[in-house]
């Protein structure tokens, strides 16, 4: 039985934006204008940089993570409460360290060289990668369970009495 809708939501789009930050690695990420003949005109992130690559496994993990959390939210496994929260706390670090490698790696191009011009690849996966340190970060906060809110007090009302002030049917 699905536990809520609402945690399912950031579980799908966490899973989503790590696959294709994972696919987006084997995209052009650069293009080189200067070079040998011999020199490849388009790069991609996996043949360019280990920063992608890291970019992949952490992808990979965090996928697989909120994968566990997703299929645990539909109730297709069982995953006990402080467990989900470990899942998608790993899915959340793999989450930051995807987009940490991804956005040096779209600010700082590999070796500085003249001519190399950012490619839709490395685009990409920097929109997935914000995207799924979103959707990893809303599925985090949402696995711990709600805190009961406090049942407001009710003011008690002062009798007339000693010390109570004039009571309210005498004329002030």
């Amino acid at each position: 039985m699905p536990r809520s809708r609402s945690l399912l939501s950031p579980s799908v789009v966490t899973v989503a934006s790590a696959l294709v930050v994972v696919v987006a690695a084997f995209m052009p990420w650069y293009q080189t204008a200067i070079g040998p003949v011999t020199a490849p005109d388009t790069l991609s992130g996996w043949d360019t940089t280990a920063w992608a690559r890291l970019a992949v496994a952490a992808g990979a993990i965090c996928a697989l993570s909120s994968l566990a959390v997703a299929l645990d939210i539909r109730g297709e496994i069982a995953l006990h409460g402080p467990v989900r929260r470990i899942m998608a706390g790993i899915a959340l670090g793999a989450a930051l360290i995807v987009a940490a490698c991804v956005l040096y790696r779209l600010a700082v191009p590999p070796d500085a060289a003249i001519g190399i011009t950012r490619q839709l690849g490395v685009m990409l996966a920097a929109l997935a990668a914000v995207t799924e340190l979103w959707g990893a970060g809303a599925q985090f906060s949402r696995t711990f369970p709600e805190r009961p809110r406090p049942v407001p007090r009710r003011r008690r009302r002062r009798r007339a009495g000693a010390g109570a002030g004039p009571a309210p049917d005498a004329p002030r």
